[in-house]
This record gives C-alpha cells, structure tokens and sequence, in this order.
C-alpha cells in the first residue's frame, strides 16, 4: 500500500485527538474538484482517518468503490451507518443529470458536530466542466464549520486567452477582473480575482485556511513559480498548490506562507 500524501498545510489535521467535531474542507473553484476531494479521501483514509463525502451543490459519482448512503438530513442518521473508513452521503440520485444532490450548508455543519468522522470533504461548486469560473450570487454553498477551503483552477488556462469557452460564468467572471474576451490569464488578473470579495474565495469563512490548487500545472510552464510565490503575500493565501491530481505525484510543489 503506498504512503498516504496530504500536503501542507493539511498535515495539522492528521491528529484527530484534539478534534470535538469533524474537520471540514470544501473545495469550490473549477478544473478538478470532484477528482481532487476523492483524491484527498483516499489520502486520509490511508491515516486510518474516517472520512465522510459529500456536497452541497450537485455532483458526479466517480468510478469509485465507496459506500452510498442516501438521506434526507445525515445529521439524524444513527453512528453506525457510516462505519466504513469512507463513505459517500447525498440526498438524491438525478437520472436525469447523472448527478445525486447534496444537502445545505447547515445540514453539513450539523453533521460534522455529531463527530461520526475525522474529516467531512464536501463539494461546494458547480462550474459545468470548465477550467475556470466565478460564482453566481448563489455561489459558491459553503459550510461556516469549514476550517478549509481548496479552489481549484486548471492550469490549461493559465497564461491563455480567456473568453466563455474556458470559464464559466464569463460575464460575471469579466466583470470581476474587468478584462475582455481574449485577454489572458495573467499574475495581474489572478491576483484581482483571488483577492475581489466576490472573485475566487467568495463566502470562505473568514478563519478557514484558504488553498489554491493549480490542477494540471504541467500544461502552464510559463508561469514561473516564483511569480505564484508573491501571490502568497498580495492575496493572504495560506498556500498553493501545483500539480495534477490524476497522476502520480498528485501534488509536485507546496507554495507556503511563512507565518511569524
């Protein structure tokens, strides 16, 4: 069995004893959300980590030989029912959409006070398959009780022409950044997005760590790491992520904010 990897700063949620309630981490953004929560299941779990798997929003279910529960509210379910080392719990299956439904934020902060897991993982975004997005007045459905939240970017669009092509909800994402349609992805346009408070952490919990998660890094080689790195200090970033989650290492490099 291989080593279980959680990056920094994730490693400070690998000892449990003190929890009182399960760890929340959502991830929002676009470009690998479902892939990267999955990824981070399987991680926990290799720490003997019982871990929980949810959404607020609608998702796929990946190819993935987990426990499926289907409820109404996972906060009234009795312990023993989420008695596996992971397990997925969801409100309805969508034939329609090939997607089960979630349940509300409040719903998942109730849920992680019962303390049936060490970590609840719950996709909190939509972005229609897209690289790239910016949330709608509805968006993204965090839980107040998450102490982190990952965005996900594909790093396809890095350094690249933006337009309604590649990210999702374009109108609000230009009115955001203030760019136009051909314009590219620049550090300069970045940094507006991530620090706009309706930009790229609209809605995290304002004492929730915040991640950036540059899935697919490879295909950016033109962003030098070091430009990435002063994004730590402009934005309040507690880190960055650089790698692809589908390949193996998941993650190549940890950008860290040095704390005094």
């Amino acid at each position: 069995m291989p080593p279980a990897n959680i990056p920094e700063p994730l490693t400070q949620f690998c000892d449990g004893s003190l929890n009182s309630s399960s760890v929340v981490i959502s991830l929002i953004g676009a470009g690998g959300k479902t892939s990267t929560l999955f990824w981070l299941a399987r991680q926990f779990s290799l720490l003997g980590k019982k871990v929980i798997i949810t959404t607020t929003t609608r998702m796929y279910l990946p190819d993935e030989n987990i426990p499926l529960l289907m409820c109404c509210d996972p906060a009234h379910l009795p312990a023993a029912v989420f008695a596996s080392p992971i397990c997925a719990c969801y409100s309805a299956w969508q034939p329609s959409s090939g997607k089960v439904r979630g349940f509300l934020p409040p719903q998942v902060d109730a849920l992680a006070q019962r303390h049936y897991a060490d970590i609840i993982l719950v996709e909190a975004d939509g972005s229609r398959g897209l690289p790239l997005k910016a949330p709608a007045l509805h968006e993204p459905c965090i839980p107040v009780s998450s102490r982190c939240v990952i965005a996900v970017t594909g790093g396809q669009v890095l350094a690249r022409p933006l337009g309604p092509d590649n990210v999702h909800r374009w109108p609000i994402f230009a009115s955001i950044t203030k760019i136009k349609r051909g314009d590219k992805a620049d550090i300069a346009v970045l940094k507006h997005f991530i620090r706009h408070p309706a930009g790229m952490f609209k809605n995290v919990p304002l004492d929730a760590q915040r991640i950036w998660l540059i899935n697919r890094f490879s295909q950016s080689e033109n962003f030098i790491t070091n430009k990435l790195s002063a994004l730590l200090i402009s934005t309040g970033l507690d880190a960055i992520w650089l790698g692809a989650v589908r390949e193996f290492p998941p993650i190549r490099n940890v950008l860290q904010r040095q704390r005094n």
